[in-house]
């Protein structure tokens, strides 16, 4: 028994398909839709196994394919896709009509991994750029600037303004006292220590 099986594989044919197996397989797709392909292929007539009929037909054949080039809004979104799903490529054929994932799969290993790459390498600087940009601006902005810190020396800090009060204050206090009063005081106060024998100054 398995070696009959293995002699029908042996017979089947493989490689590229002719154009009189295309009519054949579209004809009877037609006739019996998409069930079971290895039905399918033993009806044709044609000596391919089931497997190869049906990625004939999906891939080549059935009449909702997209043919020709890929368009650059195709390819964006096939980008933005495989960020999304990775390399689940039939999902990402259901998110494109017409297209198969085989075709998308090669499409993206041929020509789009690349351009890919280099779109987020340039994403990935324009983004660095732009955060050094708003740091120096940041810090820009809470330094004080040269101006800032002349007209706040101009004012004045509060012990200069302490200071500058207590002077006009002392020199107001010094108007209304005599001078001779302070020397009368100082001289009462040295004559009272010397008295009670509390003061160190040598005799003139």
């Amino acid at each position: 028994m398995a070696s009959k099986q293995t002699m029908q594989q042996d017979e089947l044919r493989r490689g590229q398909w002719l154009e009189e197996e295309d009519e054949s397989l579209v004809m009877i797709v037609a006739i019996l839709g998409e069930c079971r392909w290895d039905d399918i292929a033993k009806a044709s007539g044609l000596r391919r196994s089931g497997k190869s009929c049906r990625l004939r037909w999906l891939n080549y054949l059935r009449p909702n394919l997209k043919h020709g080039h890929i368009t650059a809004d195709e390819e964006r979104l096939i980008i933005q896709l495989r960020r999304q799903f990775v390399n689940k490529w039939s999902k990402i054929a259901k998110q494109l009509p017409g297209r198969t994932d085989n075709e998308i799969k090669n499409y993206w290993r041929s020509h789009l991994r690349k351009k890919a790459l280099i779109n987020e390498q340039e994403s990935f600087g324009s983004n660095t750029s732009n955060s050094e940009q708003q740091s120096s601006t940041l810090k820009s902005d809470t330094v004080p600037s040269s101006h800032s810190d002349d007209s706040f020396s101009e004012k004045g800090d509060c012990s200069s303004a302490d200071s500058l009060s207590h002077s006009s204050n002392e020199t107001t206090l010094l108007d209304w006292i005599p001078s001779w009063s302070y020397e009368q005081s100082r001289m009462e106060h040295h004559m009272y220590f010397c008295s009670s024998s509390l003061c160190y100054c040598y005799p003139p």
